[in-house]
């Protein structure tokens, strides 16, 4: 829990420090979008000790993605978020104060996002915070002390940094309550960094990005009026 909670300070002194950095918009980040999708690179912190930072060398993890994740926009900065992933333990390295378990970890989770892009001037940094549900499976082992098949409450928290109008680079640390047994062994938490690729809307309406920053004033139309003469 304490190394979640220096995840998100670090999260947010990164996204401050830039945004302040920049005299002028880079990117505009727009008031809407339509899908967000997105792979990442994720460690899983599940040695037992929720309320100790684990060291590095017991984090499990793969070298190539293992995360998958679906962003819907809603309305105002919200947005609804779906995420699948599993990874395999590593032998070697604690889970539940236990070495040498075996098997994977998987799950799905679902969660409501805010997004505070507007109140860093709609830039390049787009940090967020997020809370949801989600279950977690984990295979049968003698040395498995969670349960196999837990529900949980999430709460995660991140930072997009776009490098275009479409590609961004995302980190976000979440921490998952075990509904079964609070802070005890079915509770974990993870980190991961990936791409994500964002798809405008396509109904004709112009987000933030194509607005013009400053309207031209028109000049008014004048017409012209014929006067008629009348004969004697």
């Amino acid at each position: 829990m304490r190394a979640f909670s220096l995840f998100i300070c670090s999260i947010l002194l990164i996204a401050g420090s830039i945004s302040f950095a920049q005299p002028d918009k880079m990117i505009t980040n727009r008031d809407n979008y339509f899908w967000q999708f997105g792979i990442a690179w994720t460690t899983t912190d599940d040695d037992g000790q929720e309320l100790n930072p684990v060291p590095i060398d017991q984090l499990h993890g793969l070298p190539f993605p293992s995360r998958l994740y679906a962003d819907r926009y809603i309305y105002n900065g919200w947005s609804v978020e779906g995420v699948l992933g599993a990874q395999p333990y590593k032998s070697d390295r604690l889970v539940n104060d236990s070495i040498n378990v075996n098997g994977f970890i998987g799950y799905f989770d679902a969660a409501l996002k805010y997004s505070f892009y507007k109140q860093l001037g709609r830039g390049a940094i787009d940090p967020y915070l997020g809370s949801g549900l989600g279950f977690s499976l984990r295979n049968a082992d003698a040395k498995q002390s969670a349960p196999m098949l837990t529900p949980t409450v999430n709460l995660s928290a991140g930072c997009t940094f776009w490098l275009s109008k479409q590609i961004g680079l995302q980190a976000q640390g979440v921490y998952k309550f075990g509904l079964v047994d609070i802070l005890g062994s079915a509770s974990y938490s993870q980190y991961s960094l990936g791409l994500v690729y964002r798809i405008e809307k396509t109904d004709g309406y112009k987000s933030d990005f194509h607005k013009p920053k400053y309207k031209l004033p028109r000049k008014p139309s004048r017409i012209k009026v014929e006067k008629s003469t009348d004969e004697s």
